[in-house]
């Protein structure tokens, strides 16, 4: 498979998307360009890719950098890398065009620099994690990575039948009379939902990019593969068929979660059958940005996510058990001096 990189117009070296700038830079002569700049300059080369096979081949994981010939691997579902060499970005494009090509794209607007201080706010009050957590070399492990997304806009037909009950009671000389009535309620509505997402990467847990959400949509423009340049990509590994149940899930809760909002002026409530059809599901395919990083501790793996537009974080921080340890040591001390001074005190 070709492997594309976004030349400079001025000195030929590499060019990749800055967020914080919003523009195409190259740090080697410190040219900067605009989306339609970079796109005209590298015209060539964009025909050569719209000439090319689209069909890719998921046995074929070895490249060659363009500019210094070096070897690249990946693995079948790597859109966007580095070469370990010269640094230079890499996008192979038949893993982003045709039929696998996203409709979407909503670029990056955190920085490295701001990542990695949005991580360093994120460990400040978490006393107990290992040492080497938040070193410099852990640091370096974490990834600018767009993660490709299905999105679903789907019509609802919903409905929830409900038992409720009013309960008043009142005081009749030595005795409490309590009245209780009980209704069957029914609520139905038509709901449109509009880009339900859903991640699709057997890679990254699902709950962990659930949470760094929401992305803001206004912010969507058209895919182009030029916002590779400088970021890691994956190509989905998780069809859309396979992820309709988890967005369909989560349509289910939010219509059903409309519909008991809906019933008021009851002393409480409880479901008793809810059902919901959907009609008209259509798609879109999308990269979001995410910085993500990994860390193992006693061969348990954590994960590290935030949101690369809106700076939204979430993870599950590893604990140090030579620091709880420690705690607990410190902790029985200070019980058995308290406890020795008491005694002596009674004594």
């Amino acid at each position: 498979m070709e492997a594309l990189q976004l030349k400079c117009p001025n000195c030929g070296a590499s060019v990749e998307f800055k967020p914080d700038a919003q523009r195409f830079i190259c740090d080697f002569c410190g040219s900067d360009f605009t989306e339609a700049e970079i796109n005209a300059a590298n015209e060539t080369e964009r025909r050569a890719a719209a000439e090319q096979d689209n069909y890719f081949s998921g046995h074929t994981n070895l490249y060659l950098c363009e500019s210094c010939g070096a070897e690249i691997v990946s693995d079948e579902n790597t859109a966007a890398t580095f070469c370990h060499y010269c640094h230079g970005a890499v996008v192979l494009k038949g893993r982003v065009s045709g039929a696998l090509q996203p409709e979407l794209i909503i670029p990056f607007k955190y920085t490295r620099d701001l990542a990695e201080k949005a991580f360093e706010n994120w460990c400040e009050k978490k006393w107990f994690l290992p040492g080497d957590f938040k070193s410099k070399k852990q640091l370096e492990k974490m990834v600018g990575l767009y993660v490709p997304f299905w999105l679903a806009d789907c019509t609802i037909d919903s409905s929830l039948v409900c038992d409720a009950k009013n309960v008043s009671s009142y005081v009749s000389g030595d005795y409490r009379v309590t009245h209780t009535r009980v209704y069957s309620v029914e609520r139905a509505a038509l709901m449109e939902y509009r880009g339900v997402p859903a991640d699709g990467s057997k890679k990254l847990d699902d709950a962990l990019m659930d949470a760094i959400e929401p992305f803001d949509y206004s912010e969507f423009v058209p895919f182009n593969m030029n916002y590779f340049s400088g970021f890691y990509a994956d190509k989905y590994d998780v069809d859309k068929e396979t992820a309709f149940p988890r967005i369909k899930e989560r349509m289910r809760q939010g219509a059903e979660q409309v519909l008991m909002n809906d019933i008021n002026g009851y002393t409480s409530v409880s479901k008793q059958s809810a059902n919901m059809a959907v009609k008209n599901a259509a798609w879109h395919y999308a990269m979001l940005p995410v910085w993500f990083m990994t860390y193992i501790h006693r061969g348990k793996k954590y994960f590290f996510a935030l949101n690369g537009q809106t700076g939204k974080v979430a993870g599950i921080p590893p604990v140090s058990g030579k620091k709880l340890a420690l705690l607990g040591i410190i902790l029985f001390l200070i019980f058995a001096i308290c406890g020795g001074l008491m005694g002596g005190q009674m004594i």
